[in-house]
């Protein structure tokens, strides 16, 4: 198969398919460089000396993957030195041609995580939940408080995370009457305005103070409540928060059962005989499990009574017995409607209570979750950070150099393995070798040192590096300007 070599002039076509991508070929500049590279580098071969056994198009094909080798290095070192500022920034748009300006929001992002842990901020949400404290009941349970709040299945599989306890009223008798902001004497109540006699900021008077004053005094009521009023403390230790010393004051808190024997204030309702029912279970807004014995006189129902407690109860809202239960129990005839009964306060039961115990939490499933976000039309990774090959209309002088160089070094290897497919060609009584060996290793010499003379170009002028030379100048100015003589005036 006889394929034609190199023969001095070659003439680039765009679309012709001598370059194996066409990244370039409707590019104005390089149809015309094409050309003059190809010839370029077979006259640095040797040509027309010796012969190069290289086409046209094996020039086209090194110019190409040398452009695109440089617009390879050039981009990567842009995203090494703008990642930060181009993460969350959107894929839709090309970058080669930006003005990439640092921004804070990579900062801002990198340190929500602290403001989430800080309680200031950050990007988990952080909630309230409380305990009830019964009296002689150290241990709460957490795990309990979950299930109460619908916190279940694999979305809250992490649990939660007790961020601060607090703990609320009733206070120790002995930390009212020490207390110094209850209501008398300078920084009280009546000094402040609050119940309208006037004060700091009223309009009857005010006493002008500093504002360190006015922050001495919020901080020092904030560490009262926090010490002086504190009656507990507490320890966390898995799902159980222990509270000590164990809860013993006895506050009634309204519970959600009825109680047994209370009567209930009901509708007016006729019955056709006098007498009394067997337990009735109603049907409850909210609530449920209690049961109602109904008595009726002179054919009026006259009380309605509790006899089971159930629970789920809730003050003010409606339990329902209806017509139908009333007259199948047949003991006071038949009622002319349903009777609707309503819960009071004084049918709930009453629970010994010790206060109330707040926490503040998060969801750890949340903070896992937050750390993550699906954005596919963001910039994620240096891998679709939105840049292309680069217009090689627009390269300057310096980098068409190095392009030129890398394109002969591409040349200069190429033509280093066919020359390899024999070591020596036989002739008359002698043989030719041929120079594949140096050839390969010239052009692998060449290439890495075009690659790192290009890297230190690029780091030479990184953002960092500028600054650095800046920040040099100005101290080199600065030392300089000293010795300039002062100019001393004699009055």
């Amino acid at each position: 198969m006889n394929i034609p070599i190199w023969t001095g002039t070659s003439k680039f076509v765009s679309g012709s398919g001598d370059t194996a991508f066409g990244f370039y070929d409707a590019q104005a500049d390089f149809q015309i460089d094409a050309d003059k590279v190809a010839n370029f580098c077979a006259r640095r071969l040797g040509y027309p000396l010796v012969d190069v056994e290289l086409q046209s198009g094996s020039f086209y094909t090194a110019f190409e993957e040398a452009i695109t080798t440089y617009g390879n290095e050039l981009y990567a070192y842009k995203v090494r030195d703008n990642q930060l500022s181009l993460e969350g920034a959107s894929t839709g748009s090309n970058l080669n041609h930006a003005l990439i300006t640092p921004n804070f929001e990579p900062i801002v992002r990198l340190t929500e995580q602290y403001g989430a842990e800080a309680g200031s901020g950050g990007n988990v949400p952080w909630y309230s939940g409380s305990f009830t404290m019964t009296a002689s009941q150290q241990d709460y349970s957490f795990s309990t408080f979950m299930t109460a709040s619908g916190y279940t299945g694999s979305q809250y599989d992490a649990g939660i995370e007790v961020k601060r306890v607090f703990y609320e009223p009733p206070f120790p008798a002995s930390a009212r009457y020490l207390d110094p902001y209850d209501g008398f004497g300078f920084g009280g109540a009546v000094a402040a305005g609050i119940v309208g006699f006037g004060g700091f900021g009223m309009g009857l008077g005010y006493l002008m103070a500093p504002l360190n004053y006015d922050l001495q005094v919020i901080q020092q009521i904030e560490m009262n409540e926090m010490i002086r009023l504190n009656n507990y403390s507490f320890e966390i230790h898995k799902d159980k928060l222990r509270i000590f010393p164990i809860p013993t004051l006895q506050q009634g808190l309204r519970g959600n059962s009825l109680i047994s024997g209370s009567s209930l204030t009901f509708s007016a309702t006729t019955a056709t005989s006098a007498g009394t029912t067997a337990a009735i279970t109603g049907s409850a807004t909210t609530g449920s499990g209690a049961s109602f014995v109904i008595t009726a006189t002179g054919g009026n129902v006259t009380s309605v009574k509790a006899v089971a407690s159930g629970s789920g109860y809730v003050e003010n809202k409606t339990i329902t017995i209806s017509k139908t239960d009333i007259d199948a129990d047949g003991n006071i005839g038949t009622v002319n409607q349903d009777i609707t009964v309503t819960v009071e306060n004084r049918n709930l039961n009453v629970i010994c209570a010790g206060g109330r115990i707040w926490f503040q939490y998060i969801l750890r499933n949340e903070r896992i979750n937050e750390g993550i976000k699906q954005r596919p039309d963001k910039i994620t990774n240096v891998s679709n950070t939105p840049y292309s090959n680069p217009n090689y209309d627009q390269i300057n002088s310096i980098g068409r150099q190095w392009i030129f160089e890398y394109t002969l070094a591409i040349t200069k290897e190429m033509l280093g393995y066919v020359r390899g497919k024999y070591s020596s060609i036989p002739i008359p009584n002698a043989e030719v070798n041929l120079n594949q060996g140096d050839l390969i290793s010239a052009a692998t010499a060449e290439k890495a040192a075009l690659i790192d003379r290009l890297r230190t170009y690029f780091d030479e002028t990184s953002r960092q590096a500028l600054l650095n030379r800046r920040a040099s100048e100005a101290e080199s100015k600065m030392i300089e300007l000293q010795q300039v003589p002062y100019t001393i005036y004699i009055a």
